[in-house]
């Protein structure tokens, strides 16, 4: 089988770029999110989320308006712009009634001053990417489902397939690269997260059991002397 060039998948991990640099902050909201089944990444600048924002797509971004480097309303210029827009929920300490308004007025989806409540961020979370959902193209007919939560994939017959916690994490790093091929040493950095010996099979094995649990749902292809690519059926 072979992939289709230009089909995404449509799959409910959620992915959003936390643009914060005071580390506390930034650690605290992306556990959070996590834990509640986001796909999260961090920027610590204003020049590291535009690169982020160029990188790759997606669902939202959480930022902060004062940053090192290119300030948050640059960062919130680029995200509006990009095709399709980004929506942003901005999040910051500036709470005066002009900021917020010349976020807003600038395409800011949502403002929320902080301090703030955990409950009332995830609450503002939700509603953006509801948003952005019923704004967005209609979903493939058979989409690959990875819940992170509860670590399952949902088949294309409505069956569910449990994952361990290795594969999860594979198969939601290889969904943020669809279709682009990725070393065995990539992976390992991604999800093992540090280093192994380069001769360990561990990737082979894990890929191995993943194309086991897709069977006919994707098709994760080895590409000699490159990696690994997941590509649709």
């Amino acid at each position: 089988m072979s992939g289709q060039p230009g089909r995404a998948y449509a799959c409910r991990v959620v992915q959003i770029l936390l643009v914060e640099d005071e580390p506390l902050i930034a650690s605290f909201v992306s556990r959070g999110l996590r834990a509640e089944g986001y796909s999260t990444a961090v920027a610590g600048s204003g020049d590291d989320a535009l690169m982020e924002l160029e990188a790759r797509a997606w669902d939202l971004v959480v930022l902060d308006l004062k940053l090192p480097g290119v300030d948050g309303f640059g960062v919130l210029a680029r995200a509006v712009e990009a095709d399709p827009p980004v929506p942003v929920l901005v999040l910051s300490a500036q709470n005066g009634v002009a900021t917020k308004v010349a976020a807003l007025d600038a395409g800011a989806s949502d403002y929320l001053a902080k301090p703030f409540s955990f409950d009332e961020l995830l609450a503002r979370v939700r509603a953006c990417v509801r948003r952005r959902a019923r704004a967005g193209p209609a979903a493939a007919a058979h989409p690959l489902e990875l819940d992170l939560r509860s670590r399952r994939i949902t088949r294309r017959d409505g069956g569910r397939v449990q994952l361990s916690e290795r594969e999860c994490a594979l198969l939601e790093y290889l969904l943020r690269t669809p279709e682009e091929v990725v070393s065995r040493q990539r992976i390992l950095n991604a999800v093992w997260d540090y280093q192994f010996d380069p001769r360990s099979n561990v990737v082979d094995v894990c890929i191995a059991r993943l194309r086991r649990k897709l069977e006919t749902e994707a098709v994760i292809e080895t590409v000699r002397g490159g990696g690994y690519r997941l590509v649709p059926c």
